[in-house]
Protein backbone atom coordinates (compact mmCIF):
# COMPACT_ATOMS: atom_id res chain seq x y z
CA UNK A 1 0.00 0.00 0.00
CA UNK A 2 2.88 1.97 1.02
CA UNK A 3 4.56 1.93 -2.31
CA UNK A 4 1.55 1.92 -4.05
CA UNK A 5 1.11 5.49 -2.72
CA UNK A 6 4.47 6.21 -3.41
CA UNK A 7 4.34 5.58 -6.70
CA UNK A 8 1.55 7.90 -7.27
CA UNK A 9 3.27 10.98 -6.21
CA UNK A 10 6.59 10.30 -7.62
CA UNK A 11 5.72 8.53 -10.97
CA UNK A 12 9.15 7.07 -11.17
CA UNK A 13 10.19 3.09 -10.39
CA UNK A 14 11.52 2.50 -7.22
CA UNK A 15 14.89 1.66 -8.74
CA UNK A 16 15.44 4.35 -11.01
CA UNK A 17 14.81 6.52 -8.29
CA UNK A 18 17.64 4.86 -6.09
CA UNK A 19 20.13 4.67 -8.98
CA UNK A 20 19.38 8.79 -9.82
CA UNK A 21 20.32 9.83 -5.75
CA UNK A 22 23.45 7.43 -6.05
CA UNK A 23 24.66 8.88 -9.22
CA UNK A 24 23.98 12.05 -8.21
CA UNK A 25 25.70 12.10 -4.94
CA UNK A 26 28.59 10.17 -7.05
CA UNK A 27 28.71 12.56 -9.39
CA UNK A 28 28.92 15.69 -7.09
CA UNK A 29 31.75 14.10 -4.98
CA UNK A 30 33.51 13.13 -8.09
CA UNK A 31 33.33 16.66 -9.36
CA UNK A 32 34.19 18.62 -6.02
CA UNK A 33 37.51 16.63 -5.84
CA UNK A 34 38.32 17.57 -9.50
CA UNK A 35 37.41 21.55 -8.80
CA UNK A 36 40.41 20.84 -5.42
CA UNK A 37 38.00 20.39 -2.22
CA UNK A 38 39.11 18.00 0.45
CA UNK A 39 37.86 14.84 0.68
CA UNK A 40 37.56 14.99 4.20
CA UNK A 41 37.20 18.89 6.66
CA UNK A 42 40.27 19.48 8.65
CA UNK A 43 40.75 18.18 12.00
CA UNK A 44 39.44 19.11 14.76
CA UNK A 45 35.78 17.90 12.95
CA UNK A 46 33.72 19.57 15.28
CA UNK A 47 34.22 23.01 14.96
CA UNK A 48 35.53 22.94 11.13
CA UNK A 49 34.30 24.99 8.61
CA UNK A 50 35.81 23.59 5.96
CA UNK A 51 33.71 22.69 3.14
CA UNK A 52 34.92 19.35 1.93
CA UNK A 53 33.60 16.71 -0.93
CA UNK A 54 32.09 14.23 1.62
CA UNK A 55 30.10 16.98 3.09
CA UNK A 56 27.66 18.89 2.82
CA UNK A 57 28.40 18.35 -1.01
CA UNK A 58 26.28 15.39 -1.58
CA UNK A 59 23.39 16.41 0.94
CA UNK A 60 22.93 19.48 -1.44
CA UNK A 61 23.03 17.11 -4.26
CA UNK A 62 20.42 14.75 -3.18
CA UNK A 63 18.54 18.06 -1.49
CA UNK A 64 18.35 19.25 -4.89
CA UNK A 65 17.22 16.24 -6.25
CA UNK A 66 14.74 15.42 -4.03
CA UNK A 67 13.47 18.80 -4.64
CA UNK A 68 12.96 17.76 -8.19
CA UNK A 69 11.04 14.48 -7.60
CA UNK A 70 8.10 16.44 -5.04
CA UNK A 71 8.03 19.17 -7.63
CA UNK A 72 7.69 15.88 -10.41
CA UNK A 73 10.32 17.52 -12.46
CA UNK A 74 12.11 14.88 -13.44
CA UNK A 75 12.64 15.50 -17.29
CA UNK A 76 14.15 13.01 -19.51
CA UNK A 77 15.35 8.85 -18.87
CA UNK A 78 13.43 9.18 -16.14
CA UNK A 79 15.34 11.68 -13.94
CA UNK A 80 18.95 9.95 -14.69
CA UNK A 81 19.85 13.50 -16.84
CA UNK A 82 18.36 15.59 -14.05
CA UNK A 83 20.75 13.79 -11.40
CA UNK A 84 23.66 14.22 -13.39
CA UNK A 85 22.77 17.94 -13.66
CA UNK A 86 22.03 18.30 -9.95
CA UNK A 87 25.87 16.31 -9.41
CA UNK A 88 27.53 19.20 -11.52
CA UNK A 89 25.54 21.91 -10.48
CA UNK A 90 25.75 21.26 -6.48
CA UNK A 91 29.49 20.99 -6.79
CA UNK A 92 29.81 24.01 -8.70
CA UNK A 93 27.75 25.63 -5.47
CA UNK A 94 29.98 24.05 -3.30
CA UNK A 95 33.39 25.62 -5.14
CA UNK A 96 31.95 29.10 -5.84
CA UNK A 97 28.91 30.09 -4.34
CA UNK A 98 28.53 28.46 -0.73
CA UNK A 99 30.68 30.84 1.43
CA UNK A 100 28.21 33.81 -0.12
CA UNK A 101 25.20 32.30 0.59
CA UNK A 102 26.25 30.81 4.08
CA UNK A 103 28.99 32.69 5.32
CA UNK A 104 31.62 31.53 8.42
CA UNK A 105 30.81 32.70 11.22
CA UNK A 106 32.84 35.17 13.12
CA UNK A 107 35.52 33.49 15.47
CA UNK A 108 33.62 35.66 18.77
CA UNK A 109 30.31 33.58 17.41
CA UNK A 110 31.81 30.05 18.29
CA UNK A 111 32.69 30.63 21.67
CA UNK A 112 29.33 32.15 22.93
Amino acid sequence: MVLYLFNMIIHVNEMYLLINYLISVIISMGIAICLGLPLVPEKPRRFSWTKSAVFPTPIIAFGLLALCYSAEFYWIYNGLALAIITGVVSSFFMKYLFNYVFPEPSVGDINE
